[in-house]
């Protein structure tokens, strides 16, 4: 006989899945035994000790998804905790929670508490609840890390949202088709729900990211099979891909990092190679394409549950570059500043209505639509363009630049590994458009800038340009621009605001390997 499991789109229940999937080796890369142990582990102690707020730190993906699973089983609010942070990031957590039991490390003195009193003061969202709350992190180093608020719903409206939009009717190319996928499972079950898709994937991001924790949630639900691995042991030796028509998640620097590597032929193998956590810029695209690479650029964030609109990849493979069309479960509109919508191909604020939205964060709830602060356009046939976000807009002279904008145009040049733009305070200006560039041994500004020219208006070029040996990035390659323009201030001449017109910095004005 054979079974379908109460996946995400049946609306099950975590106990009634949780029963369902009992014993499953569901995970590969990894002990699958050590994962039901974790969590026959936790759940004692969820029961016994009935901890309101637990806070998890953890880099073991294993811990982390048998931590995430046990939560949701018995009602508490489980706070998820990166291991990179810093002491800032720390001292801002400190702020939003106390927690009554700590699942793995986290430096010595951030609590005074002994751990046996770190419940003595709770967060005031942490009170008895009839259903488990997970706060993910949001933001960083900049001082903005908030904890967006998700629940079993929000989240598996999401994992829903998933299956739908990369469903075998969706068209796709003949290469690219999604072909059966064998049973697997202790019971020996056939993991196929009737209406929604099975989901398998490759995962390297962490699971203290939405991005890597969605991937499991999805896997989970779906009755698929997750393969883990860290990114700096996939570049060393892949894994065997177990199953056929899986997905793997990355970021942009480590899609650059694969095919530089040779990975090509490797990366082919994907149903789709989920692309997101930052902008990708044109080059990586038309190497993608080049490629014949399954790539689908997506958008999302940590409030929405990972992706709000994705690109299929036959649509990307036929030449598209935007991050395609709205997921089923969302709807995506764009509103001038003061709140009107706009029509197609207008630019504006970009706004999300979703049952995925997160509840809120720590200090505020969460209702009705949501705008990230990132601006961007619908097409007349519903795909959309990112172009950046509102906080990072230069005024220099009264005009608006687009950092997004000049750092693609930089990029398109090929002399330089990475690239940033910031605005700088100027006495005439306001600001003044500023480049920190990661250089290739190729390096020269005259014909990089020779190569600008046609390509972007005069009053968006780099006034000034920095170099450095690279640029800080995070775990989903995003940048803390906050950071780099106190950085770059810091290098004009007394730290002071720019008065120049044009300048040059720390070696970035001459030509190498030429």
């Amino acid at each position: 006989m054979v079974f379908s499991p109460p996946t995400a789109s049946s609306d099950a229940s975590p106990k009634a899945l949780f029963n369902f999937r009992q014993g499953d080796p569901w995970l590969v890369g990894v002990d699958s035994e050590q994962f039901w142990s974790l969590c026959r582990d936790l759940l004692k102690t969820l029961q016994t000790d009935q901890p309101r707020d637990i806070l998890l730190v953890t880099a073991d993906p294993v811990e982390a998804i048998a931590s995430v699973i046990a939560a949701f089983l018995v009602p508490t609010c489980l706070w998820l905790g990166n291991p990179t942070w810093g002491q800032q990031e720390w001292q801002q957590v400190v702020t939003q929670m106390q927690p009554d039991l700590i699942w793995g490390q986290f430096p010595e003195g951030i609590w005074r508490q002994d751990k046996e009193d770190l419940g003595a003061s709770r967060a005031s969202n942490s009170q008895h609840r009839d259903q488990t709350q997970l706060l993910i992190p949001t933001g960083g180093s900049s001082g903005d890390l908030k904890f967006a608020i998700h629940t079993w719903d929000t989240l598996m409206a999401a994992v829903r949202g998933f299956q739908q939009h990369f469903q075998p009717e969706h068209p796709q190319s003949p290469n690219l088709s999604n072909p059966p996928i064998p049973p697997v499972g202790a019971q020996g079950f056939a993991p196929c729900d009737p209406d929604g898709l099975v989901v398998n994937a490759y995962c390297v991001l962490p699971m203290y990211h939405v991005s890597g924790l969605m991937q499991a949630l999805r896997c989970w639900a779906s009755g698929g099979t997750l393969m883990l691995q860290s990114f700096r042991s996939l570049r060393q030796q892949p894994l065997d891909v177990s199953v056929q028509g899986a997905f793997l998640s990355l970021v942009p620097t480590q899609l650059q990092r694969l095919l530089e590597d040779g990975y090509g032929d490797w990366l082919r193998q994907f149903r789709a190679i989920l692309l997101g956590g930052a902008a990708p810029w044109p080059g990586l695209l038309n190497q993608a394409r080049q490629q014949q690479l399954p790539l689908a650029p997506t958008y999302g964030m940590t409030e929405t549950a990972a992706q709000v609109a994705t690109l299929l990849p036959h649509e990307f493979l036929a030449g598209q570059n935007s991050s395609g069309r709205s997921l089923p479960h969302v709807t995506l509109t764009i509103q001038s500043l003061t709140g009107e919508p706009l029509s197609s191909n207008q630019v504006g604020l970009i706004t999300i209505q979703s049952p995925s939205l997160a509840l809120g964060n720590c200090d505020a709830s969460q209702r009705g639509a949501f705008q990230p602060g990132d601006l961007g356009s619908l097409d007349k046939a519903g795909y959309l363009t990112v172009l950046g976000r509102q906080g990072t807009l230069i005024n220099t002279g009264g005009e608006k630049v687009l950092p997004e904008e000049v750092e693609a145009a930089i990029r398109a040049t090929g002399l330089v590994m990475d690239v940033v733009v910031v605005g700088l305070p100027d006495a005439d200006w306001g600001n003044v458009v500023t480049a920190i560039v990661v250089p290739t041994p190729t390096y020269s500004l005259a014909v990089l800038r020779q190569g600008l020219r046609d390509q972007l208006s005069p009053y968006k070029h780099p006034k000034y340009w920095l170099c450095r040996e690279a640029l800080p990035r995070n775990g989903q390659g995003k940048l803390n621009r906050h950071q780099l323009q106190d950085w770059a201030q810091q290098q004009l001449p007394h730290g002071g605001a720019a008065t120049a017109v044009t300048g040059v910095a720390a070696g970035c004005d001459g030509d190498r390997g030429q």
